[in-house]
């Protein structure tokens, strides 16, 4: 009984695949995060945006 317990607590399969779906459940939280709300991460990026849509308008009008 004590051979088969101390094999038990040393046995490591599957503990590297137990890892990489923390890590990916780890990774979409942040993402949802970053992303699923109007943060201050996404008003920027909406900002920047604008502001290039607003050159190249600017530009073409001058171009006329």
């Amino acid at each position: 009984m004590r051979a088969s317990w101390k094999a038990f607590l040393q046995d490591e399969s599957g503990v590297t695949a137990i890892e990489y779906g923390i890590l990916a459940a780890s990774m979409a939280a942040a993402i949802g995060l970053i992303f699923g709300s109007d943060g201050v991460f996404i008003t920027a990026l909406k900002d920047r945006f604008q502001s290039i849509a607003n050159q190249i308008t600017t530009t073409n009008n001058n171009a006329k």
